[in-house]
């Protein structure tokens, strides 16, 4: 009667403990959807077909806050409901050289510092703190003002570098972002546009939201902005970016709203922010950042 009795113990206890271990893991995939133009001559986040001087070099230090960038509420409410990430601190460094006058290469390298949620039906939050996907991306100047174009044009290709952390949720098996740039400056300020595809590894999220379309997976992206120029001390920028899903999942847009201060000819101080809408799981309610940037030359 020992070993029976010892036997169902061991198949009691292998059933108690297979809810735990299903609540510990997470899907693999990157939560941060924000990529940053690290050349910064259109606005911070949409480019606008220019690329950097032959020689000229910028890098850029931000700090950047995400609230409940990982939820299944369909409401947009920042201070209502729990969330499996409901607050999340990212730096990121990044940096663009311009190559020749029609070629500039760039990356980004974010690292979280913290981030925090509440267990959300089968699922447990990810790890407060871990490195997130590096970047690197090089840009073609097809058409430029400065040399007598109608408009400034530029094809940008982005990768990511799949070295980041899986249990904080910051990291894809693959990713790459073509994307096609345009713009025009004026007397005083710039607009511009890009469309491109981010291709990346599908993952369903329903398997935590207990939902349908909760899907991460590859999107057309849509980014549009409009930024003064000229100014000697003080630049605004607004930039409206979409990503409408190509696998099922849900829409998602941001309006980012910026203000660039040129504190010295070769530092930019630098914050911006805005809502997240839509009912895309992986949008922030809302993003802050602040940063500084430094570069060898007068950029705007």
């Amino acid at each position: 009667m020992v070993r029976p009795s010892l036997s169902l113990a061991l198949v009691a206890l292998s059933l108690l403990s297979t809810p735990a271990l299903a609540q510990s893991r997470l899907p693999s995939f990157d939560l941060q959807r924000l990529q940053f133009e690290p050349s910064a001559l259109g606005s911070f986040v949409v480019g606008t077909g220019r690329t950097l001087d032959a020689g000229v070099f910028r890098t850029s230090f931000q700090v950047h806050y995400e609230q409940q960038p990982l939820s299944f509420d369909e409401r947009w409410d920042p201070a209502a409901g729990q969330s499996l990430v409901e607050g999340k601190f990212t730096t990121h460094l990044t940096a663009a050289y311009g190559v020749l006058s029609w070629l500039q290469v760039g990356a980004q390298v974010p690292f979280i510092l913290n981030q925090s949620g509440t267990r959300t039906f089968t699922a447990l939050p990810p790890s407060k703190t871990g490195l997130g996907t590096p970047w690197v991306s090089a840009r073609v100047g097809l058409l430029s003002q400065k040399s007598g174009g109608p408009m400034n044009l530029a094809l940008d290709v982005a990768g990511a570098v799949p070295v980041g952390s899986t249990e904080a949720l910051a990291k894809d098996d693959y990713a790459l972002y073509p994307r096609l740039q345009l713009g025009v400056q004026g007397s005083g300020f710039q607009v511009g546009g890009e469309v491109g595809a981010l291709v990346r590894k599908k993952v369903d999220l329903g398997v935590l939201s207990l939902r349908e379309h909760d899907v991460i997976g590859n999107e057309l992206r849509i980014g549009a902005t409009v930024t003064s120029l000229g100014g000697k001390k003080t630049r605004g920028e607004l930039s409206v970016m979409t990503a409408l899903p190509l696998e099922d999942g849900r829409m998602s847009t941001e309006v980012l709203l910026a203000i660039r201060r040129h504190a010295l000819p070769w530092l930019d101080l630098y914050v911006l922010g805005g809502p997240g809408i839509g009912i895309a799981s992986d949008t922030p309610s809302f993003r802050v950042i602040a940063g500084a940037s430094f570069s060898n030359a007068k950029i705007d």
